[in-house]
């Protein structure tokens, strides 16, 4: 599948450095190796891209498509205009990234021409600083986040994606690199708030230091059709990793959810939580996968996904995958795929609750869990309104 003329030209327009176009041709190298993807290959056997061309995807969105909160606890940078020596360190932090995705076509085609980058340094835990990338003027953005938190501090940090509804298909396509060094504490939030036009493909990649502690928090409503993997490598010992996530969807939406935690230390702790609600015709997968070689010992993991069908013609799938080849671990995994009990709601009416009212308790409830891992109240309630208006509303 060839580059789009336009993209290629965008991407010979903008001044880089030659560390940077290096970089690129690296990536170009590896995309040139990788088959599309298509049913064949175990993660995307559930997502058909038969109406999916890269090539109607030319027009590219602006700079203005990614806009940053004024927060003193980041200090953000485009790639290309970072110091020589500052650039070459990000890079080879942003090789490891590469090289896992050496056999996915979308983070690598990311890798090879994104359409904005930046390098985002935290410093505090001053507020949450916030990312928006907004797919409104343009059909098509591929960013390249770095975001790196420091040493011995707690700090968290907000990624949102937004694009509306119309009536042409676009194509949001980013990497994300996260970096939590020993000792440090990062809270990733990422929420997404897509049309129903969206093609959204996601590559998350985490990466610990040794007592370190990572949690990242996950909401993601709306687009046509989306694949996202959010992985973390546990490179330390002694580290804590937390997902927890939710994905209201509604008519048509189909969304395809894949965590990965692999495990390479001992004395570490992980666990995910992922909560999906699914009415009328919408389709949520959601994969989770754990990897856990045989030198580990002390390492503890769970993994449970909750699934609420609101109408018969809702799907929602789980597919627990767990690679434990050590012996002195602790694994628990758990799914659930239901509709709303009538006994609640015949409890709930006996105490002169009307079936609406009821419906909303409920669906509130099992998402409330995962609402609450929010650092922000204001995040909160904007999840609160969001569910209630998706899931309850005409």
């Amino acid at each position: 599948m060839l580059l789009t003329g336009s993209i290629s030209d965008f991407i010979k327009e903008k001044k880089e450095p030659s560390s940077l176009k290096e970089f690129r041709s690296k990536a170009e190298k590896i995309l040139s190796e990788i088959t599309f993807p298509n049913s064949s290959l175990e993660s995307w056997r559930k997502i058909s891209l038969s109406n999916f061309k890269i090539s109607e995807y030319t027009n590219v969105c602006p700079d203005s498509a990614v806009s940053f909160s004024d927060s003193p606890g980041a200090k953000i940078s485009k790639l290309e205009e970072l110091p020589a020596e500052k650039l070459s360190e990000v890079l080879k932090k942003a090789e490891a990234s590469l090289s896992f995705y050496s056999k996915e076509w979308f983070p690598s085609f990311v890798f090879s021409n994104f359409t904005h980058a930046y390098y985002i340094q935290l410093s505090s835990s001053d507020g949450v600083p916030e990312i928006k990338i907004n797919c409104e003027q343009g059909n098509i953005i591929l960013p390249l986040l770095i975001i790196e938190a420091p040493s011995n501090a707690k700090v968290s940090f907000l990624e949102r994606w937004i694009s509306p509804s119309q009536k042409d298909l676009v194509l949001m396509s980013g990497v994300t690199v996260l970096i939590t060094p020993s000792n440090g504490d990062f809270q990733y939030s990422s929420v997404e708030n897509l049309g129903d036009s969206t093609f959204h493909f996601r590559a998350t990649h985490s990466v610990q230091g040794n007592d370190s502690k990572f949690h990242a928090s996950i909401a993601s409503w709306g687009g046509y059709k989306g694949k996202s993997f959010y992985d973390s490598v546990v490179a330390g010992k002694g580290c804590w990793t937390r997902y927890a996530g939710l994905s209201p969807l509604k008519a048509r939406e189909f969304q395809d959810t894949e965590v990965r935690i692999l495990h390479s230390e001992s004395h570490a702790q992980s666990s995910i939580l992922y909560r999906t609600v699914v009415r009328e015709k919408a389709h949520h997968v959601f994969t989770g996968n754990l990897h856990i070689p045989s030198h580990c010992k002390d390492v503890g993991a769970v993994q449970i996904n909750n699934n609420l069908l609101l109408d018969r013609t809702a799907r929602a799938e789980s597919i627990p995958k767990l690679e434990v080849f050590a012996e002195s671990v602790k694994c628990e995994h758990g799914a659930t795929v239901g509709e709303i009990d009538e006994e609640q709601l015949f409890y709930l009416a006996s105490r002169g609750i009307n079936e609406s009212e009821a419906r909303k308790m409920i669906v509130e409830g099992f998402l409330a869990e995962v609402v609450r891992e929010f650092p922000s109240e204001s995040i909160r309630e904007e999840l609160g309104s969001m569910i209630e208006s998706r899931m309850l509303g005409e």
